[in-house]
């Protein structure tokens, strides 16, 4: 296999492969100064500012899911897919894998599965291409680095050392259609080979990742289990 490392040329940049979700906040609100009175000079009071609550939990959205990469919502911004179908009736439930790598990107892996078999009905079910057969959506982020691993050195496109940092993950199961949580687990950065491909940030760090085998270990009841 080829040895490739991506890097940007801009100093200080950071190399982007996927859109990025924003979670907007909601506006504060503040209550108004107490009324003036005869005895209190130069008070002013404020008209009251009337705003609607801030609703909390997850939401639905008002469209459906057409692209795997609408999914990042549920993952990022609380958002549910009612249109979307339940983890309902027999096994295989589909699933789709969506890695935050903590620069606030998130890619699908649709390569992890291979251990359970290379037919498109295994690929439908692990890593499926559309977003209309999805029941749940497994959020696997970074969360935080430790101790250096080793270094790692590339020569392809040039000569480049990394440093290979461990790393904690967490991993979140939703029920696409409902935001129902269905696993919330950490996890260990497992995987502590130097990477065969790499993407090189300005810092030249790299991170242990959750290794193919123990993503599916914690994610086959899910999959194969009774709805």
């Amino acid at each position: 296999m080829v040895l490739l490392v991506g890097c940007l040329g801009l100093t200080g940049g950071v190399l982007l492969l996927r859109s990025a979700t924003t979670t907007a906040s909601g506006p504060a609100r503040e209550a108004p100064p107490p009324p003036s009175t005869g005895h209190s000079p130069g008070a002013t009071a404020e008209p009251d500012v009337s705003e609607e609550p801030v609703q909390q939990g997850p939401q639905a959205s008002q469209y459906p899911a057409e692209e795997i990469s609408d999914l990042n919502r549920v993952c990022d911004d609380g958002v549910y897919y009612p249109q979307s179908p339940k983890r309902a009736g027999k096994a295989p439930h589909p699933l789709v894998l969506l890695i935050g790598d903590g620069s606030g990107l998130r890619y699908q892996n649709g390569t992890y599965y291979f251990s359970q078999g290379l037919s498109k009905k295994v690929e439908q079910t692990w890593a499926a291409e559309s977003p209309t057969k999805v029941q749940m959506v497994a959020c696997l982020d970074r969360v935080s680095s430790g101790a250096t691993i080793r270094r790692c050195k590339y020569d392809d496109p040039k000569p480049l050392t990394l440093t290979l940092l461990r790393a904690s993950w967490r991993l979140r199961v939703y029920e696409v259609s409902t935001g129902r949580k269905l696993l919330d687990k950490a996890m260990t950065g497992d995987d502590q080979a130097c990477p065969y491909v790499v993407l090189a940030g300005p810092d030249k760090k790299i991170y242990a990742e959750v290794s193919d085998r123990a993503a599916v270990a914690a994610l086959r009841k899910l999959v194969n289990g009774s709805a």
